[in-house]
C-alpha cells in the first residue's frame, strides 16, 4: 500500500531473494549476509547482524535459508526476528569461496512492526481491528462540546508518497538521536520507546519537531489549526522546508499527525476526544477554580479544563509495567507539561487509568487528571484566606469518542 518504490518489509515475516551469478557458485566455504541499520560505528548487537545461510530454520533470528540454487543462482528466504529493530537496512552478502572472500553490497530496505505477527509486541489478534487501526488512512476526528458534539474528516495518508521516510527522520531528528544515535537506533525495536519519541517530535518544543502550537487567534504569519484537514500536507511542508516547525497546530492537528506517524509505522493507533478534559498542573488530581468573594473569576492556579482535548491510543504490550497493562495506551503530542525534561506524554497505560494505578509511567497522574480529576471550586477571602465552595467529582471527562467504537471512561 505504500507508494514507494523501496523495499518495505515488516518483522517477523519473511521474504525471498534471489542472487544471481554470472557461473554456478560451487564450492562455496560460507556466505554470510549482514543487515545493518543506524550508524554505520554502531558496536550494538541489534543494529549490525550478521546471518550466515544455512539450512534450517531459526526461530526469534534473524536467519536466512537456502530454498534452492537453479543454474546460476540462489534462491533464499530471508526472515527477521518480531523484536528486530525498526528504521531503514542495507544488506549485504560476504562470499567465502576458493580461499577468496568478497563482500557484495545487495541494496536496501526498510523494517517495520507488524501487527499481524503473533510474536510482535504490537500484534492486534481481530483483523476488522488491524484494517482500522493501520490500513485506515482517513478517518473522523471528534471536537465541539459534549452536548454538541462535531465530526470533522481527515486525511492520515500514511502510505502517501514520501510519508514514511518522512516518518523515519522524525526518529532521526530526536534529541535521543543526537545524543547517542547508536542507543536511541538499538531501542527502536521497542514500541514503548517509539511512541515515546514520536510524542515529543510531533510538537516542536525542545526539539524543532513537526508542529508549533498556538492557541491565540492570530494566525497570520502561518496556517490556522482550523484549515487543515489531512496529516500529508504538514509533513510534507515540514520536510520541504528544511525541517522548520509548521504554523500552527492544536490537539486535534497533533493527534492526527502522530496517527499518521504511529501508523505509518506500523503501530496500531487510534485518535481520542475527551471532552471537559482537565490540565491539572501540580499534581493533585484537583482542579481548582477561584473566585472573589463577588463571584469574579481568579487566575490564582494554571490548573483548567478544555472543552474538548484530543490525544491517541496506541495498542502495544507493557513489558516494562506488567502484561496486566498491555493493550491500548494513551500518546499524546500536544505539548502541556514536561515529562522528563521534554514535552511529550505517555505511554500510559488505559488500564492502569481505569484501575487509579496512578504511581505507573509514564505519566499515568497526568492521564489519570485529564479524565478523573475533581472540580474543586474555592472562594478567596478579601485577607487571602481560601475557602473550598463546591467539589463536583462528575464533570471532568465525559462521552470520550474514537471514530471506530465507543470509548473508555
Amino acid at each position: 500500500m505504500y507508494n514507494s518504490s523501496e523495499l518495505i518489509l515488516r518483522r517477523g515475516q519473511s521474504c525471498r531473494l534471489t542472487l544471481e551469478f554470472n557461473k554456478p557458485l560451487r564450492d562455496w566455504k560460507s556466505i554470510v549476509f549482514v543487515a545493518r541499520t543506524g550508524p554505520s560505528n554502531s558496536t550494538y548487537v541489534n543494529t549490525n547482524v550478521e546471518f550466515p545461510l544455512s539450512s534450517s530454520w531459526s526461530s526469534g533470528m534473524w536467519s536466512a535459508v537456502l530454498e534452492s540454487s537453479p543454474g546460476n543462482s540462489l534462491r533464499i528466504i530471508m526472515s527477521s526476528p518480531a523484536t528486530a529493530v525498526v528504521g531503514r537496512y542495507d544488506l549485504s552478502v560476504r562470499i567465502s569461496v576458493m580461499g577468496q572472500t568478497v563482500t557484495y553490497s545487495l541494496g536496501k530496505f526498510i523494517l517495520l512492526f507488524n501487527p499481524w505477527c503473533l510474536d510482535d509486541d504490537v500484534y492486534m489478534a481481530n483483523e476488522e481491528e488491524r484494517q482500522e487501526y493501520i490500513l485506515n488512512d482517513h478517518g473522523v476526528i471528534f471536537m465541539g462540546n459534549e452536548n454538541h458534539v462535531t465530526g470533522m474528516g481527515w486525511n492520515y495518508g500514511q502510505f502517501e508518497n514520501n510519508i514514511l521516510n518522512i516518518c523515519l527522520d522524525i526518529m532521526d531528528r530526536s534529541l535521543n538521536y543526537q545524543k547517542d544515535s547508536a542507543l536511541d537506533c538499538s531501542q527502536r525495536h521497542s514500541p514503548i520507546y517509539v511512541g515515546r519519541i514520536i510524542s515529543a517530535m510531533v510538537n516542536s518544543n525542545d526539539d524543532f519537531g513537526v508542529l508549533e502550537g498556538k492557541w491565540e487567534k492570530d494566525f497570520s504569519d502561518g496556517v490556522d489549526p482550523n484549515s487543515w484537514n489531512g496529516s500529508v500536507e504538514i509533513l510534507w511542508k515540514w520536510k520541504n522546508d528544511n525541517y522548520k516547525p509548521v504554523k500552527y497546530g492544536q490537539c486535534w492537528v497533533f493527534a492526527a499527525v502522530m496517527c499518521t506517524v504511529l501508523r505509518c509505522l506500523g503501530i496500531p493507533t487510534r485518535v481520542i476526544t475527551n471532552f471537559n478534559s482537565a490540565h491539572n498542573t501540580d499534581g493533585n488530581m484537583v482542579i481548582d477554580m477561584h473566585y472573589d468573594t463577588d463571584g469574579k473569576f481568579l487566575e490564582i492556579s494554571d490548573d483548567s479544563i478544555w472543552n474538548f482535548h484530543v490525544w491517541n491510543e496506541s495498542w502495544f504490550l507493557r513489558r516494562d509495567l506488567g502484561l496486566y497493562y498491555s493493550g491500548w495506551q494513551v500518546l499524546d503530542s500536544t505539548p502541556q507539561e514536561e515529562s522528563q525534561g521534554v514535552h511529550r506524554c505517555g505511554p500510559t497505560s488505559v488500564i492502569a487509568v481505569k484501575e487509579g494505578d496512578i504511581i505507573l509511567g509514564y505519566d499515568t497522574p497526568f492521564v489519570f487528571a485529564e479524565v478523573n480529576a475533581d472540580r474543586a471550586t474555592w472562594v478567596v477571602q478579601k485577607d487571602g484566606s481560601k475557602e473550598r465552595a463546591h467539589s463536583d467529582t462528575k464533570y471532568v471527562g465525559q462521552s470520550n469518542q474514537h471514530q471506530h467504537q465507543s470509548s473508555w471512561k
